[in-house]
């Protein structure tokens, strides 16, 4: 027989934050607007935001602030979301893509795998534009729309590492190997 029983209401002892564990755990909290203690998580912030900024009119700007940083973190898990499915049904996406010198760009790419490296996300897709593997990596992926299109594998010998910070064109073929590449991690998924 399950059974559910009413907790007792408890407070916390005085905490003491910095301004910037304070702001780790607001900016923490904006992240999962949908979560399983959605309404917990907004109390919370309210109060750190309470104690950090007794001003309410300043209060409520730092609050709107941070629906912003949620909603955004919202669009970016949906767009991981498109892109994990495009991996795992093999279909076809059309990325809205900034390259590294934030030049926006339209392309219709073949999933391959998603490679996660210590620094970041990506995409290993074959690019109908430029007819070769390329590297996108996720956070630069602005939107993506799966197709009916089953994306077609390509033979992924040469692909190389992950590109370097700072890679001016986000690829990695040609780049010379002398140093040890990073360990790559290829997430569920990702190859069959």
């Amino acid at each position: 027989m399950n059974r559910t029983e009413s907790r007792r209401t408890t407070t916390l002892p005085p905490v003491t934050l910095t301004p910037e564990e304070a702001a780790a755990v607001a900016v923490a909290l904006a992240a999962r607007p949908g979560g399983p203690y959605a309404a917990d998580g907004r109390a919370a912030l309210e109060k750190v935001l309470g104690v950090l900024e007794p001003d309410p009119v300043r209060r409520a700007q730092l609050l709107a602030t941070s629906l912003w940083v949620s909603t955004d973190a919202g669009r970016s898990a949906e767009i991981r979301s498109v892109v994990e499915q495009a991996v795992a049904r093999r279909r076809v996406l059309s990325l809205g893509y900034r390259d590294g010198e934030g030049r926006p760009s339209r392309r219709e790419v073949e999933p391959q795998l998603l490679v996660r490296t210590s620094d970041h996300l990506f995409l290993v897709a074959w690019c109908r534009e430029r007819q070769a593997l390329r590297w996108f990596r996720e956070d630069r992926i602005e939107a993506a729309e799966l197709t009916d299109e089953t994306a077609p594998r390509h033979d992924l010998t040469g692909l190389g590492a992950p590109p370097a910070a700072g890679h001016p064109a986000g690829r990695a073929l040609g780049r010379s190997t002398a140093n040890a590449p990073p360990r790559l991690v290829v997430l569920p998924g990702g190859r069959a």
